[in-house]
């Protein structure tokens, strides 16, 4: 064959469940490559073909792996087509094989998944005719190779699939039970909860099942590669297999296994699902390592562990939940139990993946982190929780009620919660506003950010009882986390005057840094350090535009601050994106959201400049789109140059002109609260007012920004 897939460098994708592509980057960086993007269920990376079939056979949270043979534009059928014809698929496939064609995503001229599948094989069919070879039959259940065309932004990606049978079947597990868990979903509980750092002496799984937790988390702990069970004709036959061994593989990874320092204890009330869990231990090799036993949660006591003081140990379930078998009842009944009994554990962990957020509360402990992810259509919560280090203030905190005089508030949290789940998922976002002084008694700004809150309260007026006022400032602080189920160390308070907008608090010297996601980008803010986080949760509608229309655009963003609003256009395939602030940490910030949304800042312009000055020096039409969020206010030591954007405004419109290729636009944002557009902007230019446009629901109690798309008239329209 003439591809030399062995040495050569490509591009491979790795499949992910939703909200987990940070796991599996961090994987691809353990393997030492570079991730090339992060996008919605799909992590890509650079490497050989080698190195593609390691990630395979390491990977424990992706559940596929794509060669990338060819990726382009597809914004019509026939510009797919053509792009199917650059690809040789008589050396890429043996003659008369069996194809399947996974499409995902979408496009708008794709109605059927299937005509986009009928194409593909129509392409290779073309060429296995002109070149006498046998057609190749497409076949859906037992394929010998399956290919990936996966269609996004009007691009396409089109590539082998390289394991041709999911990832998540190991092959130790022939049967599970009546809800088995998905291994790669076990991995990601374990991911998230850490539990190797550092690595426990004792884990225990009191509702077993068919042992997927114990298997899972005892391979990982052991570093046992989680595909060393899978033969080479579980893999797709393509001429790429060739070129590598398989079999070297397997055996590389398998000299890194160690012998387990932990023992790992599992029972289960059901006997069928014990013995399903023992011959699936024994597949997995690991039966002198992991014990199960029939027993019921209520044996779940230390002293049945033998456990010694110097133990760490991490109790790791996945009871049942409202999808799989119970009663409401018996469930809560059987979430308060595990409680229960998990606070007679000393130095120990609980781990819970469930279904909703209310089991997790169910078990009356406070979690100290709790994550949200969707697998097969259902919405799964993990949460971590930390065990007798302080059991009585948890039972006294637990067995308090909330008093009347906050109910209003918390009732009113509720509410909006119900009423953001919508938004929060059409953004695939987990930062939003969930309160903005809707209550006049509770003068308060609240914003959560992950597992995080960040709290703003406004300094009440002299008229305002102080002793009242603090009293509804500790009732928020006590009350609000708890009914959130957030942990209060997880929560931030500052104080705010309203008539400067300042925040009034000293900085922290140990920064609070979060990491948070929005459609498929990533971003880290900063709770404690400054007034503002590092993120304006307000634009996101225009991060969603930018994501959505900057294809093929140069980009400048003026006042960048962060850098969020250069990313999405980055991330919105932008052929060029320029980013310019006067400070030194914002623009060091924007580096590193480039960098973890898997963006190389190399490829990008950050220049730290004064923006005034830097809009007058040798300006040139070279910008498809401008981004203008100015302050409101700013003035500068170095040059005593003062900006005040009601003021300035037009000549800051008129200087970014200067700079606007033909037919580019600007976007103008400014949040002064009593902002009026200058009249003679719109008459050399013709504007937009985005402003309703560019609030979402949790903001629209009162407009936080102004926003205006500005493009220069032309001299007809002059006249």
């Amino acid at each position: 064959m003439n591809h030399d897939y062995k040495h050569s460098t490509g591009i491979f994708a790795i499949g992910t469940l939703l909200a987990t592509d940070d796991l599996v980057a961090d994987e691809v960086k353990a393997l030492g490559l570079d991730v090339r993007g992060r996008q919605l269920g799909w992590v890509t990376a650079e490497g050989t073909l080698n190195d593609a079939y390691r990630a395979l056979l390491t990977t424990r949270v992706g559940d596929r792996i794509v060669w990338i043979l060819q990726r382009g534009e597809a914004t019509s059928a026939d510009q797919f087509r053509d792009l199917l014809r650059t690809i040789d698929w008589n050396q890429t496939l043996y003659p008369g094989a069996s194809i399947r064609v996974d499409i995902t995503g979408k496009v708008a001229w794709v109605k059927d998944s299937r005509f986009a599948g009928q194409l593909v094989m129509d392409a290779i069919r073309d060429q296995a005719s002109v070149a006498n070879r046998p057609r190749p039959d497409y076949e859906t259940e037992e394929p010998s190779v399956r290919l990936a065309v996966r269609f996004g932004r009007g691009q396409v990606d089109i590539g082998v699939n390289l394991n041709r049978s999911p990832l998540n079947q190991r092959g130790y597990r022939t049967e599970g039970g009546e809800a088995p868990l998905r291994e790669t979903l076990a991995q990601v509980m374990l991911s998230r909860l850490k539990i190797d750092q550092p690595k426990p002496t004792v884990v225990i799984d009191p509702c077993c099942g068919s042992g997927t937790i114990l298997i899972e988390a005892c391979m990982r702990l052991s570093q046992i590669a989680p595909q060393r069970f899978r033969a080479s004709s579980q893999l797709s036959r393509w001429t790429g297999l060739e070129t590598i061994s398989w079999t070297e593989l397997v055996a590389d990874e398998r000299l890194k296994e160690q012998e387990p320092s932990t023992r790992f204890f599992g029972f289960d009330i059901n006997s069928d699902a014990v013995e399903r869990a023992r011959a699936n231990i024994e597949r997995a090799g690991l039966s002198q390592w992991i014990t199960v036993d029939v027993a019921a949660i209520d044996d779940l006591m230390p002293e049945n562990f033998a456990l010694s003081e110097a133990d760490r140990v991490w109790i790791l379930a996945n009871p049942p939940y409202g999808t799989r078998l119970s009663r409401h009842e018996d469930l809560a009944e059987l979430y308060r139990i595990l409680g229960e009994r998990c606070k007679a554990f000393s130095h120990a962990h609980l781990g819970l993946i469930t279904s909703e957020r209310e089991w997790i509360q169910a078990v009356g402990l406070r979690s100290d982190k709790k994550w949200e992810m969707q697998a097969g259509g259902m919405r799964l919560n993990i949460g971590k929780f930390a065990l007798g280090l302080n059991p009585v203030m948890t039972q006294e905190h637990d067995a308090s009620e909330p008093p009347e005089e906050i109910w209003p508030l918390l009732n009113r949290l509720t509410k909006n919660l119900r009423l953001r789940s919508k938004l929060l998922k059409k953004n695939e976002t987990n930062c939003f506003r969930l309160y903005d002084t809707d209550l006049p008694e509770y003068n308060v700004v609240i914003d959560q950010y992950a597992d995080y809150l960040h709290i703003q309260e406004y300094r009440p007026p002299k008229t305002v009882d102080p002793k009242r006022a603090n009293d509804r400032r500790q009732l928020i602080r006590q009350w609000v986390p708890k009914h959130l189920g957030i942990a209060l160390k997880h929560v931030v308070y500052k104080e705010r005057f309203r008539q400067s907008g300042n925040s009034q608090y000293g900085r922290n010297a140990e920064p609070l840094c979060v990491a948070v996601d929005e459609n498929g980008m990533h971003f880290e803010v900063n709770l404690t350090t400054y007034t503002d986080v590092g993120l304006f949760l307000d634009h996101r509608p225009l991060r969603r535009w930018l994501l959505e229309s900057c294809r093929g655009l140069r980009v400048l963003n003026l006042f960048c601050y962060t850098g969020a609003l250069s990313v999405a256009a980055a991330k919105g395939l932008a052929r060029s994106v320029t980013s310019i602030d006067m400070s030194k940490t914002y623009l060091t910030w924007a580096h590193r959201h480039f960098e973890i949304n898997g963006l190389n800042p190399k490829h990008y312009q950050f220049i730290r400049a004064n923006v005034l000055e830097w809009l007058t020096e040798n300006p040139e039409p070279q910008f498809d789109l401008i981004i203008l969020d100015p302050p409101t206010f700013s003035n500068t030591k170095s040059t005593e140059q003062t900006l005040d954007i009601q003021r300035d405004h037009s000549a800051l419109i008129d200087a970014c002109l200067q700079w606007l290729a033909p037919n580019g636009l600007i976007y103008f944002s400014n949040n002064f609260k009593g902002f009026t557009l200058d009249e003679s902007v719109s008459e050399r230019c013709i504007v937009k007012d985005l402003t309703r446009a560019s609030i979402d629901l949790d903001f629209d109690r009162r407009a936080p920004h102004f926003l205006f798309k500005i493009s220069p008239k032309t001299d007809n329209e002059l006249v």
